[in-house]
């Protein structure tokens, strides 16, 4: 896949009928279409935290039982109330 973009250009350069379809020219600056070779990641994406994420996935686990346990238990006490 071929990423293309308008970049601006210098005086000696010149443009095509092409140059000029695809990129129109902004207040008396023309541009012409480049071919983007090496498109680098985003800088403001960062990388996942896997530790962070096992921590928290661990967290989670441990609530969602934790809570099970609890309720199991309260069931039993009520239900030996209720019974007398």
């Amino acid at each position: 896949m071929q990423l293309l973009t308008c970049k601006p250009l210098r005086n000696s350069m010149t443009t095509t009928p092409l140059d000029r379809q695809l990129c129109p020219p902004e207040n008396g600056q023309q541009f012409a279409i480049t071919r983007v070779t090496q498109i680098a990641p985003s800088t403001n994406e960062t990388p996942l935290d896997t530790p962070q994420m096992a921590g928290f996935w661990t967290l989670a686990f441990t609530m969602v039982v934790g809570l099970y346990v609890v309720s199991a238990h309260l069931g039993a006490i009520l239900g030996f109330i209720r019974r007398g």
